[in-house]
């Protein structure tokens, strides 16, 4: 899964490596939780690349009553890519309404027998940012405004992640960018390919502090590397 991710790049960055205008002037973010706003990049009604911020915690357009109660509870901030096309939560979202989501990297909790779970922080072997697979839908808050709402794809952990956890969030490579934000439903096949682990290599990963268990901490301390 992906449960918490950081971008430390610069709009003017963010801006450059997705080819879109980024014109919030927004800091670096360490500690990026589940139901805050995130940066995230999809196709505008005219066609176009553009920049928005979205809500972390995907909202399906048609949910109401009890399901959207639970939603508060429990957001839906994965959606497990072998499954996308068949979920009535997802599957409209996937065919028209894909954006990539912005990140310099992602943690995950390792398991250890006995003791508290031990938080990796995983970037880029070469460091840099990353494209993450993302769904988007507009959903109605409880005031009747409008919000919209992202879940990051995630699929079964590949060579790099396999020692830390069962999944991992799906990257799309920078070449593949224009397919992933542009495909109508016919190419459904060819965006089905998107869907795997990086290679080998991709990933590299250390431990850190725990401090980033607490989404009241933030900052580049949590991403150094925790002393042995």
């Amino acid at each position: 899964m992906c449960g918490r991710f950081y971008l430390k790049s610069a709009p003017a960055e963010v801006g450059e490596h997705f080819g879109v205008p980024v014109r919030d002037n927004f800091p670096p973010r360490y500690n990026i939780c589940p139901t805050q706003p995130v940066a995230a990049i999809r196709m505008s009604a005219r066609h176009a690349r553009e920049y928005s911020l979205m809500r972390w915690g995907f909202v399906p357009s048609w949910a109401k009553g009890e399901f959207l109660e639970n939603l508060a509870k429990r957001p839906l901030i994965n959606a497990r890519s072998e499954t996308v096309l068949e979920k009535a939560s997802f599957k409209n979202a996937f065919r028209r309404r894909r954006c990539l989501v912005p990140a310099d990297g992602f943690y995950e909790w390792q398991a250890r027998p006995a003791k508290a779970k031990q938080p990796f922080a995983i970037h880029k072997r070469k460091d840099g940012l990353i494209g993450l697979a993302g769904i988007w839908e507009t959903a109605v808050d409880p005031d009747g405004g409008e919000i919209d709402t992202l879940a990051i794809l995630t699929v079964a952990a590949g060579k790099d992640m396999a020692g830390l956890h069962s999944r991992e969030p799906v990257v799309i490579a920078p070449e593949s960018y224009k397919l992933w934000l542009e495909a109508d439903e016919r190419d459904m096949v060819s965006l089905e390919g998107l869907l795997t682990p990086p290679p080998p290599g991709f990933w590299s990963s250390h431990a850190v502090s725990t401090e980033v268990n607490s989404p009241r901490h933030d900052g580049p301390h949590l991403i150094e590397p925790l002393a042995a």
